[in-house]
């Protein structure tokens, strides 16, 4: 007996250096778990809120355009030396920035500087609006002027009756302006669009993740740890797929802000079926891009680290819910244990044997009649006593 005591007493040691190391494990996991996923969710806020996702830059001062219309020729050439060539632009999905340069100061009589000069600002952030029209008001809506007040106006409504536009645009009050005010608006672009609903999302389930990490010590059940396990790896690969998402339209769309100008004058030939232009306007396009520098901002750096982040997130989420099964382990052996204990606190029923009735008959009975004769009575057993009663004849009696 003392043996086994020593034995169990041995193996509960053992048990419990086990718990105690894996709930370090556990809390080590747990707590590292909650930190990287809370480091993601921080990147991922910078990256959606910092206008730096792309930037972009001139290459050169002048921009040759040569074998193409000369209307198309002067259209691209006004647009790229009033936006691009003395300014440096940074995109995000909220925001972006126009920084002068420093060798720009020679030109501080150019409209488009003048809110740099008299401000005495080197950059200016408003919101990533860009003019939206359809094509049947390109005549009315498509202008430089219209595409500088989306830029850096900060305003959805493209209103022509406004004090401040006339008295810098100096545009007239015509009825087909009239007519159209309400068609020239401000937006966001499509995918800008796309990508803040798809970052938000993404946010929400990084969330959801890090709440789960920070649930899964406090549960015992190992029914509802198992749960915690699956809605966790499930909203891992969602913010994953969601961070992807992302990224790859971003991407895509290196080029949409700095080309989104010239786009609108090709389509709107190539749908009234003047090919001749809409293919000047392509191969000026082309070398428009030629003249400028487009690289990816540190935004998109912080929105790459945090897509990594979340992978390690997924995997240590999926490590750490392994731990479930030596949880389970000790679960059973606490129950057997406390089966066992019971089992020894109360003694077993013991049951003897019950004799039958043929071995519990007692000795014969004397009786005495009149006559002083005594005769013997026998006990009736278990089998004489359900016997049928004899019927007598006559004569017997």
């Amino acid at each position: 007996m003392c043996k086994n005591c020593t034995k169990k007493t041995k193996s509960d040691k053992m048990l419990n250096k086990k718990e105690v190391l894996n709930n370090k494990k556990l809390s080590i996991g747990i707590v590292f778990g909650v930190i990287l996923t809370l480091i993601t969710i921080i990147l991922q806020c910078i990256a959606l809120f910092t206008p730096h996702w792309k930037e972009i830059t001139p290459n050169t001062h002048s921009l040759y355009v040569d074998g193409v219309d000369a209307l198309i020729r002067t259209e691209v050439l006004h647009y790229f030396n009033s936006i691009h060539r003395h300014s440096r632009h940074s995109y995000g999905l909220f925001q972006r920035c126009e920084y002068l340069l420093n060798n720009s100061s020679s030109y501080n009589n150019q409209p488009d500087l003048a809110d740099f000069v008299v401000n005495n600002q080197r950059n200016k952030c408003t919101k990533n609006f860009l003019p939206r029209y359809r094509d049947d008001y390109f005549n009315e809506c498509h202008s430089l002027q219209y595409y500088r007040f989306c830029t850096k106006a900060s305003e959805k409504n493209f209103d022509i009756n406004n004090d401040y536009l006339h008295a810098t645009f100096d545009l007239s009050t015509s009825s087909a302006n009239l007519d159209s005010k309400m068609s020239c608006d401000c937006h966001y672009p499509p995918y800008v669009f796309v990508c803040q609903i798809v970052g938000i999302i993404a946010i929400i389930f990084l969330f959801f993740t890090c709440l789960l990490f920070g649930l899964f010590p406090f549960c015992t059940n190992s029914h509802y740890r198992l749960k915690i396990k699956y809605f966790g790896i499930l909203s891992s690969l969602l913010s994953i797929v969601f961070l992807t998402i992302n990224l790859i339209v971003i991407l895509k769309h290196l080029e949409y802000e700095s080309i989104a100008y010239l786009v609108a004058i090709q389509k709107h030939y190539k749908s009234n079926q003047i090919y001749k232009l809409s293919e000047d306007t392509k191969i000026a396009i082309d070398r428009f891009l030629l003249s400028i520098n487009i690289r990816i901002g540190y935004s998109t750096i912080i929105a790459w680290i945090a897509f990594g982040l979340s992978f390690i997130d997924g995997i240590l989420l999926l490590v750490t819910c392994q731990m479930k099964h030596n949880y389970r382990k000790k679960e059973s052996h606490t129950n057997l244990k406390s089966y066992r204990e019971i089992e020894q606190h109360y003694t077993p029923f013991r049951f003897t044997e019950v004799p039958n009735d043929s071995q519990t008959l007692s000795s014969p009975m004397h009786v005495n009649n009149n006559l002083n004769e005594s005769t013997s009575l026998h006990p009736i057993s278990e089998d004489e006593k359900y016997q049928p009663l004899r019927i007598f004849n006559e004569d017997e009696v």
